[in-house]
């Protein structure tokens, strides 16, 4: 199994992240990536752009270095009602949306407040396409009514390589989250979440983690790029 898009991606525009977006594009075509999103952080993070970076996505070209990119970010919930960093006219404006939860914006959350949070935000905020990274051990949450809300309301749930590598417990409980969306067909993401560019697409820790789950890759939605460009061409009106 591999994924032909990344839609997962930080240039230096997050200031903990190394790259340009021309570095991301090349590295994509070098590794064979179809498409790519850029996913810079929301303004609640400390390292994040200001919000005139998202403003002005509309002076970067459809196709960079040859690779199809949507202009997206990674969101911020910013509490347990699911709230993001960015109004909903903000959203409405971005071409691939992923919501996190990250501990500087948030310090901690119970289990139960994490639930509410992520439960609200799938039913209330139709922007969304990605819940980001929640396989961390930062965020618990009752996983199996939390997984038919996101099956319900078209939250694709992120397998986040970067997560496994280095966020603790996360490989642990990505195995039991994934195990359970195989068994309700709950459709995933699997995504770098790369900060340098030669990460792009790189996702060997999460393909030998599904290959373990014997996963359907239907699930995987961007296991082929054409369902991506379904997906934004139905929901935005992207055309490629």
């Amino acid at each position: 199994m591999h994924i032909q898009a990344d839609l997962h991606c930080h240039s230096i525009a997050s200031t903990h992240a190394y790259s340009t977006i021309n570095e991301l594009a090349q590295s994509a075509k070098e590794a064979g990536i179809r498409l790519f999103a850029l996913t810079d952080h929301g303004p609640a993070e400390p390292d994040a752009p200001h919000l005139w970076h998202f403003h002005n996505y509309k002076i970067l070209p459809r196709e960079i270095c040859g690779v199809p990119m949507l202009r997206g970010v990674e969101a911020n919930i910013v509490d347990e009602d699911g709230n993001l960093d960015l109004n909903a006219k903000e959203l409405g404006h971005m071409e691939w949306v992923i919501a996190s939860l990250h501990k500087p914006v948030v310090p901690s959350m119970t289990a139960e407040a994490c639930t509410r949070a992520y439960q609200r935000l799938a039913k209330e905020n139709e922007a969304v396409d990605v819940i980001g990274h929640c396989t961390t051990d930062f965020f618990p949450f009752d996983y199996v009514p939390t997984l038919k809300c996101f099956k319900e309301y078209n939250k694709l749930v992120e397998l986040n390589e970067s997560s496994i590598l280095y966020k603790p417990g996360s490989r642990q409980n990505a195995y039991e989250i994934f195990r359970l969306c195989k068994e309700l067909e709950v459709p995933i993401v699997v995504n770098t979440d790369c900060h340098y560019c030669t990460l792009i697409g790189q996702v060997p820790e999460s393909m030998q983690l599904l290959e373990s789950l014997d996963f359907p890759e239907r699930l995987i939605f961007n296991a082929e790029a054409e369902r991506v460009k379904e997906w934004v061409a139905k929901k935005r009106n992207i055309l490629f």
